[in-house]
């Protein structure tokens, strides 16, 4: 890492500087030959990557342990651990996967199908907990006829496991070790298959990785990795411009474009699959179909994308983002903050007598995710709708949706990194998964028959139609596409992701 100094910063900057010797950070300017480091928002929830199903932490699992699939830099899916997998009916319930032989986990085992049914079998039926879960309800046993195959059977058809095998709930864990060492054990010492190996740890703090050299793709160019965990996006950018930390993600844009004018860093500013929506919550004022269309037409998003992203996203009227296969040009959702007057009237409401909600957004974790939020508050408040904004951590929010309790409306980036509608609306709509926010009796029947639809134009189609019934209907409330910002000393040859992740091990320094 490149040595730095506090000459030139002031002001919030200076101060968000001062902040890090707290959070961990070196200040010192002799580290021109240490890691490279790369402020992070958030911290991984558990070592164990069974534990919570969160996108947040997917740069840091994926540098630990492998995934069965491969997602690639465009967002395709492919071989990984997994070299092969092909359905071996015509119902979407069995599905065959290949292995390669090649691959060994950190501790020197050696990976084979028997971990990969270890980690999604055997360990989800012994403890319910492990939000994962969720993900495979569906899944009633694995076949391990050798080393290198494994067959998958599921009770009901599950179309997109490829896609969930490639996105997340699929880091496979070591069934030896972890038996040895047990659940807390493996939390203290995790032992992945990746690219990196955990080398030390301070919670909310920092992650020290060095390079695996017996990764199946080879030893990464950069050998020596910090996750610092720096939630505060303003010293996210005061630390890269003062070169204490090499890369910095998710800052505002505008931060992410000065810091590339100064000429010792380059920033990639690249749009998403992701998508910015507001989740509805069936409970309170927005039980209210009135209200919650009202709360939709009253979104300029168009200004919104100007105003803090100078237009580089797409606004977007249904949940599936430019470059996803159920992206649909044609539908549109009016600015019209007459209509949304309209509607509140109907309720009974009105500027002078004007409907209130609990709002909450995330601060910090994704691009002008709270300031976004602040000028949706200001929209609404022009209609009769008064908002009450307050913050929410991404635990609280993953475990508030989980519980159904999320006391309000929740400006969100949703990140899918597979690009499919199932991973999308089709997870945080669906009244049956421990996904969903909004959940409503009349989803199921609408939804259902997608899960299970194997002929692939059919299904897209389907998601299509459920998308504008369900924007229709103000279930939720799509934004934009997301949105990855990335500043990062000269030097550092960065990958962009259009999943949004952050991968040193496709990098070189």
């Amino acid at each position: 890492m490149l040595g730095g100094t506090l000459a030139g910063l002031t002001g919030p900057a200076a101060g968000a500087l001062g902040a890090l010797g707290a959070l961990g950070v070196s200040t010192s300017a002799d580290a021109a030959n240490g890691p490279l480091t790369i402020a992070f928002p958030t911290d991984v929830p558990s070592w164990d990557p069974l534990v919570r199903v969160a996108p947040n932490p997917i740069s840091i699992y994926r540098s630990v342990f492998d995934a069965a699939l491969d997602i690639d830099a465009k967002g395709k899916l492919g071989a990984g651990v997994v070299t092969a997998w092909r359905w071996k009916d015509t119902a979407g319930k069995v599905l065959e996967l290949d292995f390669r032989n090649d691959v060994l986990f950190h501790n020197g085992d050696k990976l084979t199908s028997d971990d990969f049914k270890f980690t999604l079998f055997d360990r989800l039926q012994a403890d319910k907990s492990l939000q994962v879960g969720g993900i495979w309800w569906a899944l009633e046993g694995i076949e391990t006829p050798s080393p290198t195959r494994a067959v998958m059977h599921f009770k009901a058809p599950m179309i997109t496991a490829p896609a969930f095998l490639g996105y997340m709930g699929s880091y496979i864990l070591p069934r030896k070790y972890f038996e040895q060492v047990g659940a807390q054990g493996f939390i203290a010492k995790p032992v992945g298959s990746g690219p990196y190996k955990l080398v030390a740890y301070e919670r909310d703090s920092r992650m020290t990785l060095a390079a695996f050299d017996k990764h199946w793709r080879g030893t990464p160019k950069i050998r020596d990795v910090v996750f610092q965990v720096v939630k505060d996006p303003t010293a996210r950018v005061a630390a890269v411009q003062a070169s204490q930390a090499d890369v910095s993600g998710m800052l505002p844009l505008r931060e992410a474009m000065r810091l590339a004018q100064g000429g010792t860093h380059e920033s990639r500013i690249t749009p998403t699959i992701d998508s910015y929506l507001i989740h509805m919550v069936n409970g309170g004022p927005t039980q209210d179909k009135n209200v919650r269309l009202a709360m939709h037409h009253a979104i300029d998003k168009q200004a919104l994308a100007r105003a803090f992203f100078n237009n580089v996203p797409a606004p977007m009227a249904t949940p599936a983002a430019p470059g996803t296969p159920a992206f649909d040009p044609d539908f549109k959702f009016a600015f019209d903050p007459a209509q949304a007057k309209a509607l509140l009237a109907k309720s009974g409401y009105s500027t002078d007598k004007p409907v209130r909600v609990k709002f909450l957004a995330t601060n910090g974790v994704y691009p002008s995710d709270y300031d976004m939020a602040r000028a949706i508050q200001q929209m609404w408040k022009k209609v009769g709708i008064e908002a009450e904004l307050s913050p929410i951590e991404t635990a609280q929010f993953f475990s508030q949706a989980v519980a159904g309790t999320l006391p309000g409306p929740t400006l969100w980036m949703w990140q899918n990194g597979s690009g499919d509608p199932e991973l999308s609306a089709g997870s945080y709509l669906n009244p049956k998964t421990g996904f969903s926010v909004w959940r409503s009796a009349d989803v199921s029947p609408r939804l259902d028959p997608l899960l299970a639809e194997l002929d692939e134009t059919k299904r897209i189609a389907g998601y299509k139609d459920f998308h504008r019934w369900a924007v229709g209907e103000g279930y939720a409330l799509p934004l934009m596409q997301g949105i990855a910002t990335a500043s990062y000393r000269k030097g550092v040859q960065y990958t962009p992701f259009l999943s949004g992740w952050m991968l040193p091990d496709y990098w070189s320094a």
